[in-house]
């Protein structure tokens, strides 16, 4: 193979590769600002959906780039009647376990909330009490056997005003999480551009 033709190959691949490059960078998606947490008793229902969980976080959770959010109700075990509230969006108990809706939003802390019927209510970036508040907890929801409408990134568990307990599964939703590309496809075309012209240069070196 002569060395034009291998001048070629090389110059291809390297446009190649740095298109490939500038398509798959994208920032980080949800982070968690807090501390761990353990406790028990946590018995959401339907368990299948709200699944099994004895540690996460206690803490705020924030998006590091543009995006679309996605919330997911999974289910609740509360005798207060509580809700979640995001962007003009409000689920209920009386909501259907599944049911999910988006909303577009900015980087930094998300802003989303939950309420019980006694008035009291927390929001994302306020401190959480053992009495009220919501823990942030691993989006695999396992142990669990049936439908789980996940994987999610979190899941959030409420912790309602009711004195007596702090097991977060008194309002349980899913959270996932889809960023903005860091660098869109029309960015990519000074790096194809770039290529060509090394590849001309090199063409005129042999």
């Amino acid at each position: 193979m002569n060395k034009t033709k291998l001048a070629t190959i090389a110059t291809i691949s390297l446009a190649t590769g740095l298109l490939f490059t500038s398509a798959i960078s994208q920032a980080s998606g949800l982070s968690v600002l807090g501390s761990p947490l353990t406790f028990s008793g946590y018995n959401g229902q339907p368990a299948t959906a709200t699944g099994v969980y004895t540690s996460g976080f206690l803490g705020s959770l924030a998006a590091s780039s543009a995006g679309t959010v996605s919330f997911t109700y999974l289910g609740n075990e509360s005798g207060y009647s509580n809700s979640f509230s995001f962007s003009g969006i409000t689920f209920t108990e009386a909501n259907a376990v599944g049911t999910t809706a988006s909303a577009s939003v900015n980087a930094g802390t998300l802003d989303f909330s939950f309420s019980d019927s006694k008035g009291a209510s927390i929001s994302n970036g306020t401190a959480s009490t053992p009495v009220l508040g919501f823990a942030i907890l691993n989006g695999n929801l396992t142990p669990v056997s049936g439908p789980n409408y996940g994987p999610f990134d979190y899941v959030l568990g409420f912790n309602d005003s009711s004195a007596g307990d702090a097991d977060y599964d008194d309002f349980v939703v899913g959270v996932n999480f889809t960023p903005i590309s860091a660098v869109p496809l029309p960015a990519s075309l000074p790096l194809l551009a770039a290529a060509l012209g090394f590849f001309t240069f090199a063409r005129r070196r042999l």
